[in-house]
């Protein structure tokens, strides 16, 4: 998968080289979340961080210029994840198949412990800042151009712009589909998830059909 050139400002001071220190900073990133699971993005602080972690503060900052880099390290590390799972669903359903429901590429991105913070509590952030919506551009440009690769290897002749946008739209489904269910039981969470995949279904249909609707040209 590809690189994502980190900001300065938000950039690690330092890369962990170590095991030791890979796992010391998982589990400042873990700490973080959890924080802002209990308490809110507004009350987290470094020190705050720190003393949840039961680190000292220099440990931390050995790492980490501020909270917004670890912040922004923390929705780095979902997209990974997010694109890890995408690489292994291949993103594709067969048609109808609710049976796989419990092995969908929606239901396992629902599943990272990251997600509702990521969709809630980090939607300002995706929505108004300029760095972390470039990071979450990033992500969305390499599920789409993975989406794109996966219609072109199953036979769609549409053009790049037509099925670029055909992919941009799933892609902004998958998410809406993802936030709003968020909270839902299990079972109306299936229920929902059957209206998205008849959405997703007709939308893939559509474009591996063959000629592109006269509406969606240009």
């Amino acid at each position: 998968m590809e690189n994502y050139v980190v900001p300065e400002h938000l950039a690690m001071r330092k890369q962990p080289s170590q095991a030791r220190t890979r796992r010391l900073v998982e589990h400042i990133l873990d700490s973080t979340l959890c924080l802002i699971q209990e308490q809110g993005m507004a009350s987290v602080n470094t020190n705050l961080i720190a003393k949840y972690a039961e680190i000292d503060i220099a440990s931390l900052y050995r790492f980490f210029k501020n909270k917004e880099a670890i912040f922004f390290a923390l929705a780095h590390r979902w997209f990974i994840k997010v694109q890890q799972v995408v690489v292994e669903q291949d993103f594709q359903q067969q048609v109808g198949n609710i049976l796989q429901y419990k092995d969908s590429a929606q239901i396992k991105l629902r599943a990272l412990p990251e997600t509702e913070v990521m969709l809630v509590s980090f939607h300002e952030l995706f929505t108004h800042d300029k760095d972390f919506k470039a990071l979450e551009n990033w992500n969305r440009s390499i599920i789409v151009s993975r989406m794109k690769r996966s219609f072109i290897d199953n036979g769609s002749q549409w053009d790049d712009q037509a099925i670029t946008s055909a992919c941009v739209y799933l892609y902004g489904l998958t998410r809406n589909f993802m936030a709003g269910t968020i909270g839902m039981s299990e079972d109306e969470h299936l229920r929902q998830f059957a209206w998205f995949q008849v959405s997703a279904n007709q939308l893939r249909e559509l474009v591996l059909s063959g000629e592109v609707p006269a509406h969606f040209v240009a």
